[in-house]
């Protein structure tokens, strides 16, 4: 039927084309009004550790690929040019060479790495909304929006993470 090479390729690409799914649906959820409850005018951002989730099972590579295609459905629906590829893509990187290199993959390394992620992408965003759009209610900015998305970000951390941890191991590489 299948040799092992290509029963292993196999599975690499269906687990690819089911995290590419994933985050295609996590999108359509963050991008369109009203399926994420909004409070107090901050937003959920799960598109980040969504990528960071992707990045630390592929990790740089492929992670690097999750992270342009997850920018890029955010900066379509944000028409905001390719800020968020570029940052979503750094960050998959970065999270995908920490776990190739340095940490472990479990969970509480996916909490310290996402919250950081959302840290760096929500500095990202100050920089460029505040700092060169030169509005001046930055410090209140940060206290009203930056800091309660991202820790209503985090809170979607444990859906993402362990439903990627079971796909990868359904379809790891044997």
């Amino acid at each position: 039927m299948f040799t092992k090479q290509e029963f292993d390729n196999k599975n690499v690409y269906i687990r690819r084309l089911c995290l590419a799914a994933g985050l295609l649906l996590i999108a359509l959820l963050q991008n369109t009004d009203g399926l994420l409850p909004s409070f107090f005018g901050f937003r959920a951002m799960p598109l980040v550790p969504a990528v960071v989730c992707a990045a630390m099972f592929e990790r740089e590579m492929a992670g690097m690929f999750f992270g342009v295609f997850a920018g890029l459905l955010w900066d379509g629906a944000a028409f905001g040019g390719s800020f968020h590829a570029i940052v979503l893509t750094t960050l998959a990187f970065v999270c995908g060479a920490l776990i190739t290199h340095v940490m472990r993959n479990n969970f509480l390394t996916a909490i310290l790495m996402s919250a950081g992620a959302l840290f760096v992408h929500g500095s990202c965003c100050f920089v460029r909304d505040m700092v060169i759009g030169g509005h001046l209610d930055a410090a209140y900015k940060i206290l009203t929006f930056y800091i309660p998305s991202l820790v209503y970000s985090l809170l979607f951390l444990p859906l993402l993470y362990f439903p990627t941890r079971a796909l990868e191991m359904r379809f790891a590489d044997r």
